[in-house]
């Protein structure tokens, strides 16, 4: 039996895990092949004794082993990071002898450079899911410095890692462009954010019971944003924009909020943009639950920010709209998805004003859109089913 050691620099519980990782080792299910994952857990993504037995069990049933150590983070970052690089690698050597394993899998570049340092000490071939310009992303967003430590070490280690990587997927075709200029590499696979159609559908009754639980009327329209506020995400401009549609048709409009952001800052930010707890709905959700609201929901809105180097991204959250058949807001610039977006399925914007939420509701489409959602599925959901790059992927593991 062929052993694939997966590094994620994830909890088991993150949705970018969950979104990300977990359905790619899923759909390539085979009995002469077995992957060893190893997680990383945050305090926020915490599971108990009884979810994490469940979750092993139902791993096994895909030929997954799934083992997990902590994560660190906080104050003296530098020190903490060092250890835990010292760590994984120690553990993942062990896992790599213990299983034999004959293949390194990462996702994302942070985990890139555990698997490109493993395959150096092992001699193992390495292939990197989601290879991106994270430093570049991270300093475009404010995050980073050109002069901060973490942006000169990745920045710095990109060119290497892309070179010995035995393949690269990336998200969209203008970044392979970029990595076979600067590397070389000739390897590189295109291969957007992925979802799958079936766990998405949209449910018409599902949709009834909450809309009716929350009492929001049928010619009432809920927006919906799904993922994390600061950094390379929006935070003041999408709540800014909740309170544009507000001052346009206060009864018209909802909101659905669904991020793990500290919920004394999304308190803070509701009161400054004088927006009424009564009008949004804010959660965490289980990757179970995201179908539900979004069959709830009428728009989604892609907050990422439309900085240079987001040109290159792939947002998950798209993916999911449009396999709901939400009419969707990109900001212009962002991946290459918002280049497919026709004016019938949603509308693609340069800033968040007044002009913005007068257009949104012009577009007679809206209500009740949500009853020509099997076009949107048709024409834009099929560009991310993770079905229709089975044969990539798998070619990635033999």
């Amino acid at each position: 039996m062929k052993t694939i050691f997966v590094f994620a620099y994830y909890s088991y519980s993150d949705p970018v895990f969950q979104s990300a990782v977990l359905p790619y080792l899923k759909l390539v299910k085979s009995d002469d092949l077995r992957f060893v994952v190893l997680t990383w857990e945050q305090a926020v993504f915490k599971l108990n004794k009884d979810e994490i037995k469940s979750a092993k069990k139902e791993l096994l049933k895909h030929n997954i082993i799934w083992h997990k150590t902590r994560w660190h983070s906080g104050r003296f970052k530098r020190i903490k990071k060092a250890f835990d690089f010292t760590k994984g690698l120690l553990i993942s050597l062990f896992f790599i002898i213990k299983y034999r394993a004959s293949k390194i899998y990462s996702e994302g570049f942070p985990g890139a450079i555990f698997g490109h340092y493993l395959s150096i000490i092992t001699n193992r071939k390495h292939v990197i899911h989601t290879f991106e310009p994270h430093s570049d992303y991270m300093k475009d967003a404010g995050v980073w410095t050109s002069s901060s430590w973490e942006y000169r070490l990745l920045n710095r280690l990109e060119k290497p890692i892309a070179k010995r990587a035995e393949y690269i997927i990336t998200a969209t075709q203008a970044y392979k462009e970029v990595i076979e200029q600067k590397s070389g590499k000739k390897n590189v696979l295109v291969i957007p954010s992925c979802i799958d159609l079936e766990q998405f559908k949209f449910d018409d009754t599902v949709r009834n019971q909450i809309r009716n639980q929350l009492k929001i009327k049928e010619h009432q329209i809920v927006i919906t944003y799904l993922g994390k506020l600061g950094g390379m995400y929006m935070e003041d401009e999408l709540f800014q924009f909740f309170q544009l549609c507000l001052n346009s048709d206060s009864e018209r409009f909802h909101f659905f909020l669904f991020t793990n952001a500290d919920q004394d800052l999304v308190k803070s930010k509701l009161e400054q943009f004088k927006i009424p707890t009564s009008k949004i709905l804010v959660r965490f959700l289980q990757k179970g639950e995201v179908a539900d609201y979004l069959s709830a929901s009428d728009i989604g809105f892609c907050g990422v920010r439309p900085i240079m180097s987001q040109q290159y991204s792939s947002p998950i959250k798209t993916g999911e709209y449009w396999a709901s058949g939400l009419y969707t807001l990109l900001p212009k610039g962002v991946s290459e998805d918002w280049k497919y977006l026709s004016d019938d399925l949603g509308l693609v914007f340069n800033n968040i004003d007044k002009s913005l939420v007068e257009t949104l509701i012009k577009q007679n489409q809206i209500q009740p859109f949500y009853k020509r959602r099997n076009e949107v599925v048709t024409k834009l959901a099929s560009l991310r089913s993770i079905k229709n790059y089975k044969s990539q992927i798998e070619k990635l593991f033999h």
